[in-house]
């Protein structure tokens, strides 16, 4: 049973050509013998871009970070078999962090299900329940191209939705695969409906004792703008996760940020300042702190506003849910117009406060991961930084103060996996005019070398700055680690014994190492914004990171006894 190559082609290209006038402008393709035509018909569609990926789980991370940097959806197309299984990561990680993703899987027709066809699997629902819809499409050429225009505005709609994320299509094709030389008969664009909106929120509880927690979440310019003027506005200072997109930039000028929360939480003086309501903004922040401070404390009011429906609830403390997107939200929301109060100024002069200890115990500590925060910190100039889930992002959260710097952190928080972080980083430096580092972990690293090894094909200008202590460093903060019948060491640090020196040689990267602070500094300066990939390669001892985040504690409890 064969199909009609030339109608194949024109479903394809007014499916393709639909989601170009959709907002897509990025596919990325990693190639196979059954997705050919889809393939074929991207490459020929005016308006979009394609970039061409071995590894289907390094470019399934590569769209991920493509479409956080530049807030526009991105395809993916591959054949079948375990080709799209490789997607389920990023498309997990894509679900929870509310990514709009337009996955195209190929595959082959039904009368080749079951009976041990090679590469060929059960692609129906795939990816289970991280998409927000599933189309198993007709063979294709067997619809017309109205049908599949219509299938491209059906998923974008749901893709850009009030939950964006990302949607599935699995699309069978029967041979002859290969494309004909000419082209379909021009197509008229479907017109493309306008987005769902949002009711107006209820309004919040008139109290000048209020807090803003802002977990990680991928606000707009504008969205920023309007959680940064209801904190100045209500009074309640804003805890800011450094994945939130309000630690740094020039809001934090006139607005109640704080970057101590980690350090906040953990002390007793955290527990006499109590708040009337807390909002909890995004996803659940990374502070564990602050989970066992809404456990111990118990604020009255505990709401959290979220449109991806997660609204995490570790502590089992929320009192309401709001399905809302953070930014509109707060644009939105009915709020009492406190201004700056004593409640302000004390969150504030307590967060200073404990700035100041930290920044005194990182600048008197050995080299060591809180001096390579700093050192990424110092910098000036609009930076995007991708940091790896495990402990950079921890070490980001520990010590990265507040400033007006325009810094943009990127961290993959939907499901805090350590995977596909280079791929991340290099779609965010392909979709950025701004300088892009990635600050990872070696087993992150290792993790994600195939996709690191497609950077420079990919023409992204990256630096890698990656803490190297050989092996998972965050299982060195477990209570098991001083177990005198468990070998942590092997069974939890994981050490590796590789000499990282050589990943810069197989990727066509320049290397750098990096001992102490001097050294590091001088090759961030060699290397951020400059042309082509770099590595920076920081050794450092687990052990002496466990020490420096527990001694970030005590001084800054102590600090905080003791006051300004």
């Amino acid at each position: 049973m064969n199909t009609d190559p030339a109608a194949t082609q024109a479903a394809l290209r007014a499916f393709f050509a639909q989601l170009a006038a959709g907002g897509i402008a990025h596919v990325a393709v990693s190639p196979g013998s059954r997705s050919t035509p889809l393939t074929v018909a991207a490459d020929r569609t005016d308006g979009l871009d394609l970039s061409i990926h071995l590894d289907e789980r390094a470019g399934a991370f590569f769209a991920l970070g493509l479409a956080r940097t530049t807030r526009r959806p991105v395809a993916l197309a591959c054949t079948s078999g375990t080709a799209a299984a490789n997607y389920l990561p990023a498309v997990v990680e894509a679900f929870h962090s509310g990514v709009p993703l337009i996955v195209i899987t190929a595959d082959r027709p039904p009368e080749l299900q079951g009976r041990g066809a090679p590469q060929t699997i059960d692609q129906q629902n795939l990816y289970g329940t991280h998409v927000r819809r599933f189309v198993e499409a007709p063979v294709a050429g067997t619809e017309p191209p109205e049908a599949a225009a219509a299938l491209a505005v059906s998923l974008l709609g749901v893709a850009l939705g009030t939950a964006p994320g990302p949607v599935h299509l699995n699309w069978p094709f029967r041979e002859p695969l290969e494309p004909p030389d000419e082209d379909p008969a021009p197509f008229d664009l479907l017109a493309v409906p306008a987005p769902a909106t949002r009711l107006a929120p209820p309004a919040l509880p008139d109290t000048p004792r209020g807090l803003l927690v802002a977990g990680p979440m991928d606000l707009d310019d504008a969205g920023i703008a309007t959680v940064a003027d209801l904190a100045t506005r209500t009074g309640w200072p804003v805890v800011a996760d450094p994945a939130s997109g309000l630690r740094c930039g020039p809001h934090v000028e006139t607005t109640p940020v704080l970057a101590c929360g980690e350090h906040l939480f953990r002390a007793p003086w955290a527990d006499r300042h109590v708040p009337d309501a807390v909002v909890q903004l995004g996803a659940m922040p990374t502070s564990k702190a602050y989970r066992l401070w809404l456990e111990r404390t118990r604020p009255a009011t505990v709401i959290t506003v979220d449109h991806l429906g997660r609204h995490p609830d570790a502590a089992l403390a929320v009192t309401a849910r709001i399905d809302h997107e953070p930014g509109a939200w707060a644009a939105s929301v009915g709020a009492p117009a406190h201004g700056t109060t004593d409640w302000t100024s004390d969150w504030t002069t307590a967060d200073r406060t404990v700035a100041g200890a930290i920044g005194e115990l990182v600048a008197d500590a050995p080299f060591d991961e809180p001096s390579v925060v700093a050192a990424i910190d110092a910098p000036v100039g609009p930076l995007n930084l991708v940091v790896a889930n495990s402990m950079p992002i921890r070490d980001l959260d520990a010590f990265l103060p507040a400033s007006t710097r325009p810094l943009r952190v990127v961290a993959n928080r939907g499901a805090n996996g350590i995977d596909g972080q280079a791929s991340t980083a290099i779609g965010v430096a392909v979709g950025s005019p701004d300088p892009t580092v990635l600050l990872t972990g070696d087993l992150a690293l290792l993790h994600d070398l195939s996709g690191l090894t497609a950077a420079t094909r990919l023409g992204a200008d990256l630096t890698v700055v990656v803490v190297d202590n050989d092996g998972g460093g965050i299982f060195s903060f477990l209570p098991i680690v001083d177990s005198p019948t468990v070998d942590h060491h092997r069974l939890f640090h994981t050490p590796h014994g590789l000499d990282l020196a050589h990943i810069a040689p197989l990727c066509g990267a320049s290397y750098h190492r990096a001992t102490d602070r001097a050294s590091l500094d001088s090759a961030l300066a060699a290397t951020v914004g400059r042309p082509g990939l770099h590595i920076v390669h920081v050794p450092v001892d687990a052990g002496t990171n466990v020490r420096l985040h527990r001694e970030a504690a005590i001084v800054s409890a102590s600090a905080l006894e003791v006051g300004p």
